[in-house]
This record gives structure tokens, sequence and C-alpha cells, in this order.
């Protein structure tokens, strides 16, 4: 039996020459696709000129804006807030408004652990708030007696007590102890008119020198 090649009859020659004749050249298949400029890499364009200039112009009015206009940048900003001609006492109500406490805010962090949160105190140990005739009366008086503290036996709504309560003058600002005596005026059954903070700092400065609490007596 006769085998492949030249063994069936075929010349080698004419083998080779087959062989060379379906030769594929692979430089010159692809040398097309060599002349192909590459993909462009992605983000490294440069943006076009009047993007650039728009936005620098951007940037420039923002911040002469900013420092024109902006309170942060221009300490006199604020005084636009204040509309031409508006009177001091405006200017005061704006103040006290900043400065408005809640007081039974005060109340419960400073004075319930004594007079309890029902105003009625503690018989015979923390005179009661409830029907005082200290809470409902002179607010002057009342003022005093919170920021210079009271000493020795005293009536309440017709019970004696006799210890000591704390003066308040150096743990609180006027506009609170406004705010808390105008808290107890006003509740527990109470209806006394409220305390201004001015009131406060009359009494407050009337007394500046007293280092010692009152008795009933003198605040009598």
């Amino acid at each position: 039996m006769s085998g492949p090649g030249p063994e069936r009859g075929v010349p080698p020659e004419d083998i080779r020459a087959a062989e060379l004749k379906h030769d594929v050249d692979v430089l010159a298949v692809h040398r097309h696709a060599f002349r192909e400029a590459s993909d462009p890499g992605e983000g490294a364009e440069n943006g076009p000129w009047w993007f650039w200039a728009a936005a620098v112009a951007a940037l420039v009015f923002g911040g002469f804006y900013m420092g024109r206009y902006g309170g942060v940048f221009a300490g006199e900003a604020a005084v636009h807030l204040q509309p031409a001609g508006a009177s001091a006492a405006g200017t005061a109500a704006a103040g006290a408004a900043a400065e408005r406490v809640d007081g039974s805010a005060v109340f419960s962090g400073r004075c319930a652990a004594c007079h309890q949160g029902t105003g009625l105190g503690l018989p015979g140990v923390f005179p009661p708030l409830a029907g005082s005739e200290y809470v409902n009366g002179d607010p002057g008086r009342l003022a005093r007696l919170v920021l210079r503290g009271l000493t020795g036996p005293v009536t309440v709504a017709g019970a004696t007590f006799n210890g000591a309560m704390p003066a308040w003058a150096d743990a609180l600002k006027d506009a609170e102890v406004a705010a808390v005596l105008t808290y107890v005026r006003s509740h527990f059954g109470n209806t006394a008119g409220p305390v201004a903070a001015d009131a406060v700092a009359a009494a407050r400065a009337a007394t500046r020198g007293r280092t010692v609490p009152w008795t009933a007596g003198e605040l009598k």
C-alpha cells in the first residue's frame, strides 16, 4: 500500500511549491492595522478654552460677591439688618429676646429639689410656693430674696419654717432669675404678674454689698 507524499508519485518540489503558494504572511495581514492611530487615553483631553475662561470668571465674581455682601467677611454686614431710624427701645427688645430663658427649666434645675415640682414644698422643712405671700407680693422683694438668700424662721401661707435658702446671685443671671420668678408667680395656682430682667438687675445693684442672707424681718 502506498503512503502520502512522494510515495504516491507527487514530486517533492511540487509539494513545496504548493505549500509556499498557500503560506500566509502574518505581518502583511496586520500591516493595515498597525497604521491605525491608538485609542485616546480617557480623561487626558484638555477642555476647551472657553470652559476654563468661564470657570475663572465665575470664581472671580463669586469671591467679589462674598467679600462684598457676606457677613463672614464683612463685619459691617450685620448693620444692614437694622432698619434705618430704628429706636433704641427696639434694639433693647431684640437683646432681651435673645436672652429669653425658659423659667420652667430653671425651676426644675434649681428650685424643685426643695420646693418640689408641685410647688407645695415639704411641710416643716421647705415652704411652699403655691399661695406664698412672698411669691405673689412685691416682685422687688422676691428678687432680693432669691439673689441674697434667706435664713431663720419665716411664715409662709400660715405655716412657720426655720431653715435657710441659698443665695443665687452668683449662680443665676438676671434673665434667669426673672424667668424663674415669672414662672413661679404664674404657676401652682399663683396669678401674679411677670418679673422683668431690669427689675432683677436693679435689685442686684441695690444689694451688691450684702454678703449675708436676709431674715424675714428685714424683708418685711
